[in-house]
């Protein structure tokens, strides 16, 4: 069974390789969360891109053995969409904007990408790394505030176990619906305290009770001065 989790792990990081340093794209979701420190495992690969790199991914989505599985189908994204599978593991373009379902809220491609960096990627394999282009932290942080599953709420924690800049979040979330993104803040402080979440948070990311805590506080910090 382990070993069956790695392949999958693995066919991701294959592709995560593959993506040139001069294509335009920035990968969300899961692998982005890992770049900065704490590496949670997925089989699940979201990536923004702008309509005019969309024959450069279905060629190299077909050249590596995925096939179309869905279009403009998601729980967490609204917007131009297309699934492709590869056995249990996935791609999701997201074309020319990140559109949030939950908040009716949208960041076009530009600036997503123009909020973006390349960082280096690990795996819970330690041998499987890649050097990919994800939203700054900050960046990340207000797209999962619009989102908000509850592995959204995960990663929003560990991304604030060093402290993001509280103006560059603000900033993000300054001309979006004002009652929904307190309201999924809201939702977020609500578990903090509650040990299920601690207990799932922990054994997702494999953490100690020192980065726990550590991840709260400042998670907590954060939220409260956003609310304000």
């Amino acid at each position: 069974m382990k070993q069956n989790l790695a392949d999958r792990e693995k066919e991701c990081f294959n592709f995560l390789n593959l993506l040139p340093r001069d294509r335009k794209y920035v990968v969300v979701g899961g692998y982005a969360v890992s770049s900065y420190g704490f590496s949670r495992f997925s089989v699940d690969l979201d990536i923004v891109i702008p309509v005019e790199e969309l024959p450069f991914f279905k060629k190299l989505i077909d050249k590596t053995g995925f096939v179309l599985y869905k279009q403009k189908v998601d729980l967490g994204y609204d917007g131009r969409f297309e699934r492709y599978n590869k056995g249990l593991v996935s791609i999701d373009l997201l074309i020319n904007a990140i559109h949030s379902r939950q908040t009716e809220y949208f960041y076009p491609f530009d600036y997503v990408f123009k909020n973006s960096v390349i960082r280096e990627v690990g795996g819970w394999d330690p041998t499987v790394k890649a050097k990919i282009r994800v939203p700054m932290k900050e960046m990340l942080i207000a797209l999962k505030i619009h989102s908000m599953r509850s592995a959204d709420k995960r990663d929003i924690i560990m991304l604030c176990y060093k402290k993001p800049e509280e103006l560059e979040v603000r900033r993000h979330l300054e001309n979006c619906p004002e009652t929904k993104i307190q309201g999924n803040i809201n939702e977020l402080l609500s578990v903090l305290d509650n040990q299920h979440f601690k207990d799932s948070l922990k054994g997702v990311f494999s953490i100690s009770d020192a980065v726990f805590e550590k991840s709260i506080e400042n998670c907590h910090s954060l939220l409260q001065s956003l609310k304000k």
